[in-house]
């Protein structure tokens, strides 16, 4: 498992945000080609459904979602259609948008309040006051603004996988460390006290860790509010990352570097690579704390562990913040402008929001959001590995920390400003520029970016 996946890992079902992302070039829009809605001769219904990725399972899920939803809806056709190659897949479904030949609707892996800003999706609140499932007070409003823009809504937030501190109980038991949720780490200062009863070096080789600062743009947000501060304030639309609890939150982390982990970020990176095709670390044995979604409940059951009990815990708090908080990592459903039936296309997106969602979750644990979603639900593996109790426990723990996470994804220049964040950390990480001066230049950048948005 490479530092990557460590600092931005994906959710099952998903490709790293930052790697889709990565891939270039319109060339994979040939891959898609001949995947837009038409409208049937005969008066059926042809909708066409993209995901923008995801293992066989993910797609085989979403095939079988599509039968059962085409049988319940005589002359209508489902049909879905994957990521595949190396095809950036916003840049595929802009172009087929501008082509006037999209997808009927898709899943989006990014805020919709980006597309939706620029006028690529269709606005969805008429649909949605008509709607079964997806009327504006089933949707939580704090997941629900990153498909915000000028009071339209351009998406819904189907399912929103929440974060939290994963520990290995059997590790802080064979030390003696209590390894209830209730006496985990409060404080930074206590999550890097505990840390350090993990760490061990060979050399210039880590052998194993207690916790990693989190050098991850994804997850900035979260530490940030811990911290008392915010990267991005909706309201009135400006970025706020050079604050000085930001500036407090990185020079804390290198402080933390430095004493723990030889003050050399590439000595860890290195020590990770070094393991080639090991399991995660985490699994492995090597990380005795991670922060990590919803997901992981099923994904930590994708390789062979070295122990089976694990648990999760409240966020520790940072000297400037006064109350733990979370954050999420959503599926975005909506319709593409130039989609060959809206009606048609919501009506499917009202279907997924509820049966949907919930078919998902007990495969791919990414906790729906949708008030209508029966709130009993579980996901199967964990039930198998863990049983009812534990299982139950964690989803509603889990769904606490969708009720306190601080806002994330709403920025119409999402995407600019995550690139701008990156760049930033890797410079902070790697010591060749001050936490102070990188987050002015990316506050710079970024404000600037949005103005012209504004």
């Amino acid at each position: 498992m490479t530092p990557d996946h460590l600092f931005n890992a994906a959710p099952p079902g998903r490709i790293s945000r930052r790697g889709l992302l990565g891939l270039t070039g319109l060339a994979g829009a040939a891959l898609l080609a001949g995947c837009g809605g038409d409208a049937a001769s005969d008066g059926s219904t042809d909708l066409t459904f993209w995901l923008p990725g995801g293992e066989d399972g993910y797609l085989k899920l979403h095939k079988e979602l599509g039968v059962k939803y085409a049988k319940a809806h005589a002359g209508t056709k489902v049909s879905i259609t994957r990521l595949t190659g190396n095809q950036n897949f916003l840049e595929v479904l802009l172009a087929r948008i501008a082509g006037g030949n999209p997808p009927s609707a898709t899943i989006l892996w990014d805020p919709p309040v980006a597309l939706g800003s620029r006028g690529s999706l269709v606005e969805l609140d008429d649909y949605m006051a008509k709607s079964k499932n997806s009327a504006l007070k089933n949707w939580p409003e704090a997941v629900l603004a990153s498909c915000e823009f000028d009071g339209k809504t351009y998406g819904l937030p189907f399912t929103a996988g929440s974060y939290a501190m994963f520990y290995n109980q059997e590790w802080f038991e064979e030390k003696g460390i209590p390894s209830d949720r209730t006496s985990f780490p409060k404080t930074w200062d206590d999550l890097r006290a505990l840390s350090k009863e993990f760490t061990r070096w060979k050399g210039d080789r880590l052998e194993s860790a207690g916790f990693l600062p989190p050098w991850d743009a994804v997850t900035l947000p979260i530490w940030s509010g811990l911290n008392g501060g915010s990267i991005y304030d909706a309201k009135n639309r400006k970025y706020t990352i050079d604050a000085e609890q930001n500036v407090e939150l990185f020079e804390y982390f290198v402080s933390w570097l430095n004493e723990e982990y030889k003050g050399d970020i590439n000595k860890v990176n290195e020590s990770w690579t070094a393991l080639g095709d090991a399991p995660p670390i985490f699994q492995e044995k090597r990380l005795a704390m991670t922060q990590d979604g919803t997901w992981l409940m099923g994904a930590f059951y994708s390789v062979e562990a070295k122990f089976k009990r694990w648990e999760v815990a409240d966020y520790p708090v940072g000297p400037s913040g006064d109350k733990p908080v979370s954050g999420y990592w959503p599926n975005w459903l909506a319709i593409p402008r130039e989609s060959n039936d809206p009606d048609a296309a919501f009506d499917y997106l009202d279907y997924l929001a509820v049966t949907g969602a919930q078919a998902q979750f007990e495969e791919f644990p990414d906790l729906p959001t949708n008030a209508k979603v029966d709130p009993e639900i579980v996901p199967k593996k964990l039930i198998e590995r863990r049983g009812e109790k534990f299982a139950k426990d964690s989803v509603k723990f889990f769904r606490h920390q969708l009720e306190v996470s601080v806002p994330m994804w709403e920025s119409p220049v999402h995407t600019y400003a995550a690139d701008q964040l990156a760049r930033a950390i890797e410079r902070i990480s790697t010591k060749t520029g001050k936490p102070k001066d990188e987050l002015a230049q990316a506050q710079k950048n970024c404000q600037a970016e949005l103005d012209k948005v504004r």
